[in-house]
């Protein structure tokens, strides 16, 4: 076993790697990408999640679609009597809100719908989940915590004075994002609110958050990163014309759709805009999503556009 693994180590061409690393890197420099449009969704597609194998999308036309990553079409879900608003999913299940006030669990394996989770008074705008609990917030200006494995209500934060139009959480932690311009830090074991964050001068759309840094979009056509911790604004970016609609960080970038109908590639450290996608889709931008090879957005337009920074190169070995 040593021996092969000292073999496999020794068979690696370390200046092939660098090359194709350097040249992947260039072409997000430049914004050298390759894009295909995927259509097939009747309506507005409202959310957008992929891994290397797939694309998963939810529209306003109430299906859940699956695509391969040449964009045609592997599987349809039929389950919602509305608008699919957003989803989440791992290996084993999906998790969908919609605007018929439900949120479905889905087996990821064989597409049944595993249950059907109300409780909200309104449409479900964000969901997220982990192996113990399932978040979800509403137009109603409730979140609710609910354990994966029963479906049971287990708590309702209460505290936003609008729609709570987006969350995300990291362990213990949640954030919120409302339509009441306020960011708001939970504990969700407990239900208590720890924080508020004010600093957008309209109702915010999208928000991500990592355990340390969270990222915020707003109506007010800003992109904001917080200290969660200290509650601090550590950096604003400037340059949207509308509505900031969805984000995607990592520790180099941030990503972001608007309804101005661009996509912008962000510095996460300075601020600085170093990509626009100008008119990449001929309408609102609803979701986005990225890893180290590509972006992957979803439209008002009815469209996926597929933004390829590695075509035609062998990315074995130089991404994570």
């Amino acid at each position: 076993m040593v021996q092969k693994r000292v073999q496999s180590l020794q068979d690696v061409d370390y200046r092939s790697l660098y090359r194709r690393r350097t040249h992947l890197d260039r072409r997000w420099k430049t914004g050298n990408a390759q894009t295909r449009t995927v259509v097939g969704h009747s309506d507005s597609i409202y959310c957008v999640q992929f891994d290397a194998e797939k694309i998963v999308t939810g529209s306003r036309d109430r299906t859940i679609k699956w695509w391969d990553m040449q964009g045609h079409c592997i599987r349809t879900m039929s389950g919602h009597h509305a608008s699919v608003l957003c989803l989440q999913y791992d290996s084993t299940i999906m998790v969908s809100g919609s605007s018929d006030h439900s949120i479905l669990v889905w087996d990821m394996h064989s597409g049944d719908i595993l249950r059907r989770m109300l409780g909200h008074g309104s449409g479900v705008l964000d969901v997220g989940f982990d192996d113990q609990i399932i978040a979800s917030c509403s137009k109603d200006a409730t979140i609710r915590i609910w354990d994966r494995h029963t479906g049971t209500c287990r708590r309702t934060l209460l505290g936003h004075r609008g729609p709570v139009n987006a969350i995300q959480f990291r362990r213990s932690r949640l954030v919120s994002a409302s339509g009441d311009a306020i960011i708001k830090l939970w504990d969700i074991h407990t239900g208590q609110c720890l924080r508020d964050f004010s600093g957008h001068t309209r109702g915010l759309a999208c928000i991500r958050f990592d355990g340390h840094r969270i990222v915020s979009g707003s109506n007010d056509n800003m992109i904001k990163v917080w200290d969660a911790e200290t509650g601090e604004c550590t950096l604003t970016c400037e340059g949207h014309t509308g509505l900031v609609r969805a984000l995607h960080f990592d520790q180099d970038r941030i990503i972001s759709g608007s309804y101005d109908q661009s996509i912008r590639v962000w510095d996460i450290r300075t601020g600085v805009c170093l990509l626009n996608f100008q008119n990449c889709h001929s309408s609102w931008v609803f979701d986005v999503m990225f890893d180290e090879t590509k972006i992957i957005s979803a439209s008002q337009d009815q469209k996926i556009l597929i933004m390829d920074f590695a075509h035609g190169i062998d990315t074995r070995n130089i991404i994570s």
